[in-house]
């Protein structure tokens, strides 16, 4: 998701700042359209992210991982700033700081695609996005053959790639 949704920032006119735990992937996501990254292991997320939008803050977050480092992205936006969490890979409990920001959404595609008006706008803007090419998927990398998922999944599992891994049957 994360590859995806430095695509429809850029598409949009947004300002795409990714994180990663490490530094292993900054290059590759400043390659992907990141405008900057931030390595949590070994930068502070809140000090970068005023850094880097001249002491405002983000205007929005993107989350799809939860858990305690949930707060650090509400705490590294502007005043009145939304926060989605739209997964929940870190089952571990979030405490928020007073300063939390005012919107926290968390997302589904069933609130999407619940009206039609919903469904043809998506599909408005993903289409669109496909034709002209400002949204692509992303492999990371293909597998030939069932006898391969065993590896497909150790790559899945090391979280050393970006991008989708296929395999091919």
């Amino acid at each position: 998701m994360g590859t995806a949704a430095i695509q429809v920032a850029l598409r949009v006119g947004a300002v795409p700042i990714a994180t990663t735990r490490g530094e292993g992937k900054r290059k590759r996501l400043l390659e992907l359209g990141a405008a900057h990254v931030v390595a949590t292991d070994t930068e502070d997320l809140v000090e970068e992210v005023r850094r880097i939008t001249g002491g405002a803050g983000a205007d929005l977050a993107f989350d799809a991982i939860g858990g305690p480092g949930f707060a650090r992205l509400g705490d590294a936006l502007r005043t009145g700033g939304t926060a989605v969490l739209y997964g929940w890979l870190d089952p571990r409990p979030v405490e928020l700081s007073r300063n939390w920001p005012l919107t926290t959404h968390t997302y589904a595609n069933g609130a999407l695609a619940r009206t039609a008006e919903g469904r043809r706008r998506a599909a408005g803007f993903i289409g669109s996005g496909l034709r002209d090419g400002s949204l692509a998927p992303v492999i990371a990398e293909t597998f030939e053959g069932l006898e391969r998922i065993a590896d497909a999944h150790r790559l899945m599992e090391s979280n050393a790639h970006l991008g989708k891994i296929v395999v091919r049957l």
